[in-house]
């Protein structure tokens, strides 16, 4: 386990499967953002898991990525498994000190590598995530990238969106558009049933945050739309797994099969031997 602490935040950092966020502790009001199974087994220090693991079955929330597919499917005789490779294997540790830990992580399903530096400084309510994807192919090829934040809600937390076009992820899994849109961006109580799955594009701006009136605080996620021209927003009380969950996710995708987004110009790409970097940042803010 990993830690990054100052004066306003305390974050932990599960140094095996997914090197992803498991708390994001707002000193000030006890808020912790992440999300976790009701069971509360967060399975900490569980090494990687086979490329046949299906996601939903082995879900332990945290905020992770999605990389570099999302669902199972093959593009260019690759063939790719269930949510990318991120959140099942465990990476490498580059460098760790009181203010930035630094993982990398090779594929194996695909000839790319990511390396993700988490920063924290000294009295910032901000943590920085600084990504770099490398192609380590002799071709041009697509991918996904998508934040993939599980975080803790409460009903009548408001997501607060960008301006931006709508619509369903998936129509079978809808259960909100169309019937109640005005409680999209509103988080309802669990009742068991409720669920959606929205996908927002032509953004206005970078940026979305989740406002909890409890607290009087909201969680804000800053991300370059130049690359992450996508926000999608997935909703469960209860509707889902019995999970009572929500996720804001920058993502480069405009579908979720890498193979129709490669098809339809709806993911990104990168040349042979090509680098990108960027940052996404999650900021814990008291609504004065």
């Amino acid at each position: 386990m990993f830690i990054l602490e100052n004066s306003k935040l305390l974050i932990q950092i599960d140094n095996c499967r997914g090197a992803k966020v498991i708390q994001f502790l707002d000193k000030a009001t006890g808020k912790d953002w992440v999300w976790k199974p009701s069971d509360n087994k967060i399975q900490t220090g569980i090494d990687t898991l086979n490329l046949e693991a299906g996601f939903d079955d082995h879900w332990t929330g945290g905020f992770e990525e999605v990389f570099p597919n999302d669902a199972p499917t093959e593009v260019e005789s690759f063939r790719l498994v269930d949510h990318g490779e991120l959140w099942r294997r465990s990476w490498e540790l580059i460098r760790s000190n009181e203010q930035e830990i630094c993982f990398t992580l090779n594929c194996e399903t695909y000839p790319m590598s990511v390396t993700k530096t988490f920063t924290l400084d000294t009295n910032s309510s901000e943590l920085n995530i600084h990504y770099e994807i490398e192609s380590r192919a002799s071709k041009r090829l697509p991918f996904i990238f998508k934040l993939h934040p599980a975080l803790s809600i409460e009903p009548g937390d408001e997501f607060q969106m960008p301006n931006a076009k709508m619509a369903p992820v998936a129509m079978e899994f809808s259960r909100l558009l169309g019937k109640n849109d005005s409680a999209i961006y509103k988080a309802l109580p669990n009742d068991g049933y409720s669920r959606e799955f929205t996908i927002l594009s032509e953004l206005d701006g970078g940026n979305c945050s989740i406002y909890n009136p409890r607290t009087n605080s909201k969680l804000t996620l800053n991300f370059p739309i130049n690359i992450l021209p996508h926000l999608w927003l997935f909703q469960s009380y209860g509707g889902f797994r019995n999970h009572y969950v929500s996720m804001v996710e920058p993502t480069n995708a405009g579908h979720y099969d890498l193979a129709y987004a490669n098809e339809n110009n709806l993911c990104g790409h990168l040349d042979p031997l090509e680098k990108i970097n960027f940052d996404i940042k999650i900021k814990n803010e008291h609504v004065k």
